[in-house]
Order: C-alpha cells, then structure tokens, then sequence
C-alpha cells in the first residue's frame, strides 16, 4: 500500500465505516412490553439500550445528546387532572471513540407526566426514535412510552397542534353503501380538519432547527409560500421531515428549496 493511500483512509472519518458495521450487527428488537391501559404490545427503551449497548461499546461509539430548543404545556386530562406536556428536539450526536467523527440525528421528542417526569419521557422517547431511523430497526407501530393518558386538552393559551409519526395500519375494506329510505337524504360526509395556524414559540423552534444547517427563515418562507407567522400544522409535519432528512444525511441544505 502507498503512502498516498494510506493518507486517503486516514483522513476518512471512521465513525461512517462502524455505523455501518453496528448496522450489519443488530438484530431485530421485538416488542415484549405490554401496555395495560390501552392493550397493545410495544418495544422500550430498555429493551432497546439494552440491546445495542454491548454493540456500540464494541464498536467503540459513544452516543451524546444536546437538547436544542424546548416547549413545556400545562394540561388537562380527560378526568381533571394535571399534566406537564413537554416538547423537546434534540440532536443526538454518534462519536466515534478511535478519532472523534461525528454523525447526527435530530429528532424531536414528546412527553407527559404529572409529576417531574416528562421531560426524561421526551428524552427517553427522542432516543428511541433516532436509533430506530439511524439503524433501521424493524418497526410497526408508534410506541406511546408504555404509558396512555386520556385525551388531554391545553390551559391558558392556545396550542397548535403537533404532527406524530404515523402508524403503517392497513387500510380497512371499503364498507358496502346501504340503502337509504325512501325521501330521506343521506347525511353529510365530515369536513376535513383545516390546519390550525402554530404559536410563537413553535415557529421559533422550526426557524432553530434549520439554522443548524445555515438556512434561513427567508428560505422557510418561500418552501412554505407564505410568512412565519402564517405558517401552519401542515407546514409543521412539511417542515419536521426535512429536518429528519438532513439529520439523516438524506438530504442537502444546499438542495433544499432546488426544483426538480
């Protein structure tokens, strides 16, 4: 081997090649937790960390986690009660240990707790999902933390909503139309729900998370067609799937925006 070589494969960063590797190591995780309250079976956290810990110290890969920006809600649970909503996006950073390369995943974790706990729920969840997407671990379903509470409404100021990973549940069978009585007309088919515009605060944490990568929010509101404070729900979920794609690598900042 030349020296000239031998500089080439030095100067590669190694964390791409044990990635790699660590990916061609783990198995499938299966889900052997169960959800009492709401009856399904899900995979934890811990079944995960415990199974990819041995494998990332044998590739000698750290995992560290910086919370970039957060969002905190008191709500209300279906029976009255407290709760603390909290919503974190976090970049999780893979080093490896041999020089200190670096891949990232941003992901943005969601939690609630009545007590102090929600936050290390959003964190615990952020985790999940970005090892999941980064590894490609087999997946069925969104995991709701092992833990269900009832349909919760937010107190004080309004909240736009928060768009969550879908499920890849089959499409049901198309239902025979039934015959309606003579005279009677058939009732109205539901308007769809229109998208409801975001606070501040969620403004902000898109505009963040974007930075990271050097584009400005005059680039966001040409993708979105209108201004910040126009943006939307639908903008939102828009908006959280590049920033998944350029935490994967997926995509370029300097492609974002380009037509095809």
């Amino acid at each position: 081997m030349s020296k000239e070589t031998e500089k080439q494969e030095a100067a590669v960063p190694t964390i791409y090649a044990k990635m790699a590797k660590i990916m061609q190591e783990v198995g499938a995780i299966g889900k052997e937790s169960y959800n009492k309250g709401q009856n399904f079976n899900f995979r934890g956290i811990d079944a995960v960390m415990n199974h990819l810990h041995p494998i990332f110290a044998g590739n000698d890969v750290v995992i560290l986690p910086e919370v970039i920006s957060e969002r905190m809600e008191d709500r209300k649970s279906g029976s009255g009660g407290n709760l603390i909503y909290r919503i974190l996006l976090i970049k999780f950073h893979f080093v490896s240990g041999f020089d200190g390369s670096e891949v990232c995943s941003i992901v943005v974790g969601e939690g609630m707790d009545s007590g102090d706990k929600a936050a290390n729920k959003a964190m615990a969840v952020g985790l999940k999902y970005a090892l999941t997407q980064m590894l490609l671990l087999p997946y069925d379903e969104v995991d709701p933390d092992g833990e269900g509470h009832s349909p919760s409404t937010p107190t004080g100021s309004k909240a736009g909503s928060t768009s969550r990973q879908a499920t890849s549940t089959p499409a049901p069978a198309p239902e025979k139309p039934q015959s309606q009585p003579a005279g009677s007309a058939a009732a109205p088919a539901a308007a769809p729900e229109a998208p409801k515009l975001l606070e501040v605060k969620e403004q902000d944490v898109i505009v963040s998370a974007f930075k990271l990568y050097d584009i400005k929010q005059q680039k966001l509101e040409e993708l979105a067609g209108c201004q910040k404070e126009q943006w939307t729900t639908s903008n939102q979920k828009a908006f959280r799937m590049l920033i998944r794609g350029l935490g994967a690598g997926t995509i370029k900042p300097e492609d974002i925006g380009k037509k095809e």
